[in-house]
Order: structure tokens, then C-alpha cells, then sequence
């Protein structure tokens, strides 16, 4: 692999800060969409959303981040990513741009970042101007938010 090796990170924001996940795990990006709740489901899981007859989870961001509420009336966005399980919902505060970073940029999560956070970040890198945090979609998946697998996202060919 040569350090020039470029890969596509889709971008979004959750309260002012910049996270990303590889193009190839995002099926869609949507305007905020119908949530139906669950009873009794983690408080990151905000419910159940209907795409086109498929019904998908829907997992706040900021709750599962630990970071305050959306404001009321706030506007929110879903990136539907693709995962082992089948395709979630993830809510976000906006929809940020595909970027392209070379596969060199990307560093260990420094201590400053948030524990809460931590737990879900794979890597950083660093831009222009501001930090980008990569998640790690197995782990915003999993119950406890410890995650065995490398490679969380993929769950076999595409």
C-alpha cells in the first residue's frame, strides 16, 4: 500500500464536532425521518424508522456519545449505514461532504479526547483546519460499546 493510497471518508457533525465513516459503509444519507419509539430500548436507540417498507433502528449520536440533547426542534439528519445486522439509522446533528484522505492520515485517539467518546472512535486525523474522529459502527452498536471484531462495519462481501 502506498502512502499516496487515498480512501472516502463520508463527514457529518454532531454538536460542532467532525466525525466520519468510510463511504463504502454509508447506504444512503437522509433529511430527519419518522422515528416510532421502542419501549424498553437503550436510551441510544431513539426507535424504529420506515425506508421504503424497511424498518431500521435509529441510534442517536448524541445520546450514544454522551453528549447533551438536540435542542428542541433542532435539525437533525440520517446516515444509513450498512452493518452486519443489516442496515441503521444513525441521527445527526448535519450532514457534512466526502473527503478524501490519504490512509496514512489517520492517528491513535489521543487521551484529550472524551472516555465517552473514545469508546467509539477508531482513529483520528487531522485536517485543514479541525480534528475528524472515524467511528467505529460495531462498537455504536453494541450494547456495552466493547466491540471484538476489527472491522465493525463489515460484515462480509458487498
Amino acid at each position: 500500500m502506498s502512502a499516496s493510497t487515498q480512501q472516502q471518508m463520508a463527514t457529518f457533525f454532531v454538536d460542532g464536532e467532525l466525525f466520519g465513516v468510510d463511504v463504502k459503509d454509508v447506504q444512503e444519507v437522509l433529511m430527519a425521518q419518522e422515528v416510532t419509539p421502542v419501549p424498553l430500548a437503550p436510551p441510544h436507540i431513539v426507535g424504529l424508522t420506515n425506508l421504503r417498507g424497511q424498518i431500521l433502528p435509529a441510534l442517536d449520536l448524541r445520546t450514544r456519545l454522551g453528549i447533551a440533547p438536540r435542542p428542541e426542534k433542532a435539525p437533525s439528519s440520517n446516515l444509513v449505514v450498512k452493518t452486519s445486522e443489516g442496515p441503521v439509522s444513525l441521527v445527526v446533528d448535519e450532514i457534512g461532504d466526502v473527503i478524501e484522505l490519504p490512509t496514512n492520515a489517520w492517528r491513535e485517539v489521543p487521551e484529550t479526547v472524551s472516555p465517552a467518546e473514545r469508546q467509539f472512535v477508531q482513529q483520528i486525523a487531522t485536517l485543514e483546519d479541525r480534528l475528524m474522529l472515524r467511528l467505529d459502527i460495531g462498537r455504536l452498536l453494541d450494547e456495552d460499546g466493547k466491540h471484538g471484531g476489527e472491522d465493525g462495519a463489515r460484515g462480509g462481501d458487498r
